[in-house]
């Protein structure tokens, strides 16, 4: 699903509020439902009631293993398709000159790598949700889970 893997880059890797996410994704949605997209975008940033954990490597290709979706969507890179999936998925790795004969050139038919190291960007998520949950003890149970405070009791 395009939804779970863009939530996870957003939040996971790129560190960003889930409330960016699903704003963009409501406004251009056509079946667009506001309280289901909520609640998935508040899971897909770690912080809805019932939390579901999507981490979903955004460069293995596991989401599209024929490369088929990438063909299609991106066509740019179609003809790298005949390369294999490993490499389709991730045209970073393979040499200039090959790039070039299928007619990519990374920077200008198709853009660089938005993050060049996702397992430290990760990381630094992890982070700062650690740091996030020992700033605030209070708001968790002797089990880990989240406390809730209504207004009316």
């Amino acid at each position: 699903s395009v939804r779970i893997v863009a939530a996870g880059f957003l939040t996971e890797f790129l560190n960003l509020p889930w409330q960016d996410g699903h704003r963009w994704f409501h406004d251009r949605l056509i079946d667009a439902d506001a309280p289901i997209n909520a609640m998935m975008w508040q899971n897909g940033g770690r912080s809805g009631c019932d939390q579901w954990n999507f981490i979903v490597s955004v460069d293995s290709g596991s989401q599209d293993p024929t490369g088929e979706y990438v063909a299609k969507w991106v066509p740019e890179l179609a003809p790298l398709r005949r390369l294999g999936t490993k490499q389709l998925h991730k045209p970073w790795t393979i040499p200039l000159q090959t790039l070039r004969a299928h007619g990519v050139e990374l920077g200008h038919t198709y853009p660089h790598r938005v993050i060049a190291d996702l397992e430290k960007a990760r990381e630094r998520t992890v982070e700062c949700v650690h740091n996030m949950l020992l700033a605030h003890p209070q708001q968790r149970n002797k089990d880990g889970i989240d406390l809730i405070t209504l207004p009316d009791g």
